[in-house]
This record gives C-alpha cells, structure tokens and sequence, in this order.
C-alpha cells in the first residue's frame, strides 16, 4: 500500500465519521478528489445521505452541497457532470434534500442536463427539486426556465431559444405541476418556442 493510498484510506475513514458542520469536511473531500474522484463523489453522497435532516439548514447545505460540488466542478467539469448524470441517488439528495437546490453550480449543472439533452438524469433532478420542502417550486422552475433561456442563447450566440421537442415536454411537465402565478407564465414562455 502506498503513501496514497493510506492517505486517500484516512480521509474516507475521516469523512464518514464527521458532522455535516464540519468545516474541514470540504477541503477533506477536495483532498479525496485529487486522490480518486469517482471514490470521492461516492462518499460525498455517502456524508449527504447520512445528513438527513440538517441538509434542510442553509448553512450545513451550503457546507456539504455548495463548496463540495464547487471544488468537484473546478477540478473536473466533465467528470462531475456525467458522475451526477449517473446517480439517481446523488440528484436526489442535492435537488430534493438540500437547502440549496436550485443556486450556484447545482443550478447551471441542471441547465445543462436539459439542454445537453441528458434528459433522464434532468428528469430526476427536476423531480426532486419539486419534492423539495425547503422552497418555493414555482419559483424555483422560473429560475431555472429563465437560465435554461438564457444559457441557450449564450452559448449559440442567438437572441430566440429553441428547445428539442423532448426537452419542451419535460419542461412543460414540471410547469403544469405549479400552483401559483408563474404557471401560466412559463407555460407560455415555452410553448412561443
């Protein structure tokens, strides 16, 4: 065993048995990262899952959800996106779990599940954020149609969105489960496409 792996062995052992307030916890996880990332992307689920009920205090989400997957995404975009896309489990405790849904990089990392057409892993994840206790669902749909709008013509450098059929209909299912105002408004946005 190497110097490596010992070390990538005591931060496992480290991270389990730590609080979701630990404010070491994000650096320890980043560590673990550089080490082996798909290792360190398990057990950052594995410390979510255990979190329960504190992952609905702001200050423990952004701690454990937040600066984690910001540190993912800085050391390796690609590979946290299509671990994420890969863990039905891991979308649902980060959109239907955390405080935080919905915010940051959770939220552009959404924006591109639906629009790089990974609709499945986008269907999860839309799921939980309206099962999520924590926030409003409307509004958080309009943030998220809004980046969606925005990102499209960003990176086509265009002014008018155009959304595949599929990525409509997914879209369109979230929103006719709004109650409230933005409603109509989205449904509208998305059927002018």
């Amino acid at each position: 065993m190497t110097s490596k792996d010992i070390r990538k062995y005591t931060l496992i052992s480290i991270l389990v048995n730590s609080k979701p307030q630990s404010t070491e916890l994000p650096s320890q996880i980043a560590e673990l990262a550089q080490i082996d990332f798909a290792t360190a992307f398990e057990v950052w689920e594995f410390v979510l899952h255990f979190s329960g009920k504190d992952l609905l205090k702001l200050e423990t989400a952004q701690n454990i959800e937040t600066k984690v997957f910001e540190n993912f995404i800085a050391q390796s975009e690609t590979k946290t996106r299509q671990l994420l896309a890969a863990s039905d489990p891991l979308l649902r405790l980060i959109y239907g779990a955390c405080a935080t849904t919905c915010t940051g990089v959770n939220l552009t990392t959404l924006v591109h599940l639906i629009l790089s057409a990974k609709l499945d892993a986008a269907d999860v994840a839309l799921a939980a954020v309206r099962s999520n206790p924590t926030g409003d669902f409307g509004e958080r749909m309009r943030i998220i149609v809004d980046l969606v709008f925005k990102t499209y013509c960003e990176t086509k450098g265009v002014k008018k969105c155009e959304l595949s059929r599929k990525q409509s209909a997914l879209l369109l299912n979230y929103i006719s489960k709004i109650k409230g105002p933005n409603k109509m408004l989205l449904t509208q946005r998305i059927k002018e496409l």
